[in-house]
């Protein structure tokens, strides 16, 4: 049975302490990262961060676009984007003409143990493929991907 679909939106967003503004993935209407902080609690932001730089969110934006069914980082710790230090990451595949985000996991090392430090419940999310790569296109396109010369 496929997995209905969900919509994704982008949203400004600040961390639980207030330090870091940041764009937020907005699933189903809901914040990404509630949905997470219910589960678990941990401290995260997503890696397009306002103080990490243009380049760094525009490499994110552009392995998100990929859909090539590896795992990326979705959320990250708020001091840098190293899984090593602890990341929420996800594997994201193209399946046909649409993007699914599945197997949340917390990962602190090369790998995710999704039996140990996986997210049950969050997902799997599936994304019509042509209004994920307007989101992620429209971030590229912005400022926000931008250096400032």
């Amino acid at each position: 049975m496929p997995v209905p679909y969900s919509s994704l939106d982008l949203v400004s967003a600040a961390s639980p302490g207030g330090e870091h503004l940041h764009h937020d993935f907005l699933v189903d209407g809901r914040p990404l990262l509630h949905r997470l902080d219910e589960t678990d609690g941990f401290d995260t932001v997503s890696p397009l961060a306002a103080d990490v730089t243009p380049t760094v969110r525009a490499a994110h934006a552009q392995a998100l676009l990929l859909a090539d069914g590896t795992r990326r980082v979705i959320h990250s710790c708020p001091d840098c984007d190293d899984p090593g230090c602890g990341a929420v990451t996800a594997v994201v595949a193209r399946e046909g003409g649409d993007v699914v985000w599945r197997d949340f996991a917390w990962q602190t090392g090369p790998t995710a143990d999704l039996a140990r430090e996986g997210y049950p419940g969050v997902g799997p999310y599936r994304f019509p493929g042509e209004t994920y790569r307007s989101v992620l296109l429209g971030l590229l396109g912005s400022s926000a991907c931008r250096s400032v010369a």
